[in-house]
């Protein structure tokens, strides 16, 4: 990985190109079930989001997705108010489309969709502000479609954590993908730009390299357990931000 601004990273020096980028992300959701897109780390961090969200909700708010894929989480944030999903992908749109036709799906780039300013009230972003070309042009386009006043809920990968993470716990990725992760202190100062922060946690402990290998050792953890729980620890670590994904609560 190679440094950038602001203490990010990304996995190659060579930037994609659009098309590119939606190659890979079509191909992504073609294999969704070999690449083990759904599992249960992303399950809690989804959960953490649908908290957030709940506790912003008010009335049947105009809902964005951000990065819907197949638009199962946009589904569930149905529930809160009227949502529009849009992606990259034209094939996890068509997914999207055939299984959850009450949601409004958009296959296209954010930057490019001419969105309404002020449009919003609420936008959802879960682990796509990794992938971007430019996370602060990214940013920037969400407060311009959110209303003042209006949320923003994103998640994004902790690099404190993927830097310590094995080869099978972060497998190589093809070049068309980005790869660009934020610290805890980073990702505030990315956000806060545009943003009052209103909420930062960490979640889903994970990573064994450096001092991680301590800290998640299982033998350690087995010994800490007798006195107290897994679940304790687990939770002391995501408050400590040693969690593998970040989540944000944000207000325009």
């Amino acid at each position: 990985m190679k440094p950038l601004r602001n203490g990010e990273t990304r996995m190659s020096s060579t930037q994609p190109t659009i098309s590119e980028q939606k190659s890979f992300w079509d191909w992504h959701w073609q294999h969704w079930q070999d690449r083990r897109t759904v599992n249960e780390w992303k399950q809690r961090r989804h959960e953490k989001v649908l908290s957030f969200v709940k506790s912003v909700a008010v009335g049947r708010p105009l809902i964005l997705d951000v990065g819907c894929g197949p638009g199962w989480y946009s589904d569930k944030l149905a529930a809160f108010g009227q949502v529009t999903g849009i992606d990259l992908s034209e094939e996890a749109i068509s997914m999207a489309r055939t299984r959850f036709p009450h949601v409004s799906f958009i296959a296209g780039n954010i930057y490019q969709h001419a969105f309404p300013a002020g449009h919003f009230d609420i936008v959802v972003s879960q682990e796509v502000i990794d992938h971007v070309e430019d996370s602060a042009l990214f940013v920037d386009r969400i407060a311009d479609v959110l209303r003042p006043g209006g949320y923003l809920i994103v998640s994004s990968t902790n690099k404190f954590v993927m830097d310590r993470l094995s080869e099978r716990e972060s497998p190589t990725q093809p070049g068309s993908h980005i790869g660009r992760y934020f610290d805890t202190k980073t990702i505030k100062l990315l956000l806060q730009r545009r943003f009052r922060l209103l909420k930062l946690e960490t979640i889903v402990p994970m990573g064994h390299g450096g001092i991680l290998r301590i800290i998640n050792s299982q033998k350690l953890n087995s010994l800490l357990a007798k006195a107290t729980s897994h679940d304790y620890l687990a939770r002391l670590k995501e408050r400590a931000g040693l969690g593998y994904q970040i989540v944000t609560l944000a207000q325009k």
